[in-house]
C-alpha cells in the first residue's frame, strides 16, 4: 500500500496539515474581529513591558531574524540583507535631494538599529552614527557589523521601552537625520509611536530631516492595529492611515514633504509600507 508523501504535504497528512492551518486562521480571524468590535485590548503598560521582554530575549526563536541580524533566518541570504539597507539609502538620497539636504551630516540617529542593516550603508555620511535600541545584544551586533565594514563612528544608545524619551538626554544634541525603518509597526501602540515621533522632533536640527517608515492598514481589518498579545501580533501593533500619520506629524511640529508607498514587498513577504519624509517646522 502506497504511503502518503509527508514531505510534500501529500495524502492524508498534507490534507490534515492544511485543514489545521485553515482552522487556526479562521480562529485568529474570529478573535481579531471580536476584539476590534468589542474593544477587548490589553493596557499599554502591559504591551510596553511585553515588548521589552521580547526584544531582550536574544535566545528566543527568530529573535535574530526579527532584529535583522546578518546571516540569520531569511538574512542567510546576504544579498537580501545588503539590498534592504541599500534600498533605504537610495530612498534617503532621493528624499534628501528634494529638500536640499546633503552630506556630511553631523549626526545620524537610527531608532531601532537592530543588527546594523541600515547602519553599514548610512555610516559613511556622518562623523557620528547613534544606534538606539532596547536590546543590548542587537546594539553589540550592530557595532560588530560597523567595525567589520570599516567604521569607527558607531555610538550605541541603550534605552528601556518604558522611557524612550531618555534617548534625548543620552544622545545629548541634535541630529541631521532621524532614521527608522521596520520599527514603528513593532512599537507597542500607535500612541507610543507618536511619543517616538515627538522624540524625533526634539532631536532634529532645524536643517534636518526624518525618514520614517510606518505600516498602514488599508482596507483590510486584519491589517489594523492589534492591542493584545505582543509577540503573536508582532508586525501589526502600531498602524496608521497615511493621512492620519501626516496630520499627527504636523501637530507635533513637522512639515511632511513626501511619502513613498510599498503596497507589497515580496522580498520579505510583507506589505503596506509607507515611507515619510518629514522636516522640522521652524517658525
Amino acid at each position: 500500500m502506497q504511503q502518503p508523501d509527508v514531505r510534500r504535504g501529500g495524502g492524508e497528512s498534507g490534507a490534515l496539515t492544511k485543514l489545521a492551518s485553515r482552522l487556526r486562521g479562521l480562529a485568529a480571524g474570529v478573535e481579531l474581529n471580536l476584539r476590534q468590535l468589542i474593544g477587548i485590548n490589553e493596557p499599554e503598560d502591559k504591551l510596553v513591558s511585553d515588548a521589552q521582554d521580547f526584544w531582550k530575549d536574544a535566545g528566543a526563536p527568530a529573535f535574530k531574524e526579527n532584529s535583522h541580524w546578518r546571516g540569520q533566518g531569511v538574512f542567510a541570504d546576504d544579498a537580501l540583507w545588503l539590498e534592504l539597507g541599500r534600498r533605504h539609502i537610495r530612498l534617503y538620497t532621493e528624499f534628501a535631494a528634494a529638500v536640499g539636504l546633503t552630506p556630511p551630516l553631523q549626526r545620524i540617529v537610527e531608532w531601532g538599529c537592530g543588527g546594523g542593516m541600515n547602519a553599514v550603508h548610512f555610516a559613511a555620511a556622518t562623523p557620528e552614527y547613534c544606534g538606539v535600541d532596547i536590546s543590548p545584544e542587537s546594539l553589540a551586533e550592530c557595532g560588530r557589523q560597523m567595525t567589520a565594514s570599516g567604521f569607527s563612528n558607531f555610538r550605541p544608545v541603550l534605552i528601556d521601552s518604558s522611557c524612550p524619551e531618555a534617548a534625548v538626554h543620552q544622545i545629548g544634541g541634535p541630529c541631521d537625520l532621524f532614521l527608522s525603518t521596520y520599527v514603528f509597526e513593532l512599537l507597542p501602540t500607535p500612541e507610543y509611536g507618536l511619543r517616538v515621533l515627538q522624540i524625533a522632533r526634539d532631536l532634529l536640527s532645524d536643517r534636518g530631516m526624518a525618514l520614517i517608515q510606518i505600516k498602514y492598514p488599508g482596507s483590510r481589518r486584519r491589517h489594523a492595529t492589534r492591542r493584545w498579545a505582543y509577540e503573536r501580533n508582532l508586525n501589526w501593533h502600531a498602524t496608521y492611515e497615511i493621512e492620519e500619520f501626516w496630520i499627527k506629524a504636523q501637530e507635533l511640529g513637522f512639515t511632511p514633504r513626501m511619502v513613498s508607498l510599498v503596497p507589497l514587498d515580496p522580498a520579505i513577504n510583507d506589505r503596506n509600507y509607507a515611507y515619510f519624509l518629514l522636516t522640522k517646522t521652524v517658525a
